[in-house]
């Protein structure tokens, strides 16, 4: 059986594939007999042993669309004391070492429970459904606005061991576009922006967004948060300094500006390694922002005014919160 079929198949299970991608991608899993292709990229860039290579890139049945993916537990663990182990780095996020990955071009997702697994995207993912899982992949544009997009209204995206590429273009690694979901252990570089959110219920944890790429008119923040409810950002490695460049950018953490009249609750912002910005953690206006805890996060010195805005009424910054180098409170 061909490529034609195996194309007939993928469709009845919510991949749309965009022009060139090979069937046999994702023939594992629905037991069209098409050749696994001859090529395939080793990475060598993260390094996790616990975790096996893939033998299917995308996990559903023939004619039948994939089981649920339930959210599985949280593995953020607390923040290192100073001189301890490392933050999340090249080492710890993106694909693991001895993965194998497939070359595909840009996919939609329709299918709710769709795990993609083992594929180097070249171009975007849009995730269209529900339950959604991205894992032990790479995705490389400069060509789109988000190698990413998680499209409005799709609830639990889980999206863990992926390292997303920009390519030192405009656009912004991954868009929770007024959706739900969770970023971990991914490596995340190379845009304006790293993850822009919009929506209630995300979560970032154990993730390292670093080496923005900045224009002339560029506003760049590791992670951008416009609007949303109960968002959680938890044992990051957030770069917004540029050491390539000597650029601090805008912010590690960036609030509000779409908010209107229903400003953000529910943010807590916890175990984080933070540098550069103007300000690394720019709480937006009096009116974005009014139930937020934001502790327990150390702080490199590579930012050009502080370290924080003035808190909003409904903002608890702890004691806590210290600078990198000497464990003295910041600011």
């Amino acid at each position: 059986m061909g490529d034609a079929l195996s194309r007939s198949v993928l469709r009845s299970i919510g991949i749309l594939l965009l022009a060139g991608v090979t069937a046999a991608t994702f023939s594992a899993c629905i037991g069209v007999g098409v050749p696994t292709p001859p090529s395939e990229t080793s990475n060598t860039s993260a390094r996790s042993p616990d975790l096996a290579s893939p033998s299917i890139p995308v996990s559903a049945p023939s004619g039948r669309s994939a089981s649920p993916v339930e959210p599985t537990p949280s593995t953020s663990t607390p923040a290192p004391e100073h001189g301890a182990s490392p933050f999340p780095d090249e080492s710890t996020t993106g694909v693991p070492d001895g993965i194998h990955l497939q070359a595909s071009e840009s996919l939609i997702v329709t299918e709710p429970g769709t795990v993609i697994e083992g594929l180097d995207v070249q171009g975007k993912i849009d995730i269209q459904a529900d339950n959604v899982t991205i894992r032990n992949s790479r995705v490389t544009t400069a060509e789109h606005r988000y190698p990413i997009h998680v499209h409005p209204g799709v609830k639990n995206a889980i999206i863990e061991f992926v390292e997303v590429s920009n390519e030192n273009s405009t656009g912004k690694g991954i868009f929770f576009d007024t959706s739900s979901g969770i970023v971990r252990h991914s490596n995340i570089h190379s845009g304006v922006d790293g993850i822009f959110i919009t929506g209630d219920d995300v979560t970032v944890e154990d993730c390292y967004i670093h080496h923005l790429f900045a224009t002339p008119s560029s506003h760049n923040d590791t992670i951008q948060i416009r609007s949303g409810n109960n968002i959680h950002i938890r044992n990051n490695n957030l770069q917004a300094y540029n050491d390539r460049n000597d650029n601090p950018m805008n912010a590690a953490i960036q609030i509000g500006s779409l908010v209107g009249n229903d400003p953000i609750q529910g943010l807590v912002v916890e175990h984080n390694l933070m540098n550069g910005g103007s300000i690394t953690v720019n709480l937006g206006r009096v009116t974005d922002l009014d139930d937020a805890v934001i502790r327990q996060n150390r702080f490199g010195r590579d930012f050009r005014y502080a370290v924080v805005s003035t808190p909003q009424a409904g903002v608890v910054w702890e004691a806590s919160n210290v600078y990198d180098d000497t464990g003295e409170p910041a600011p």
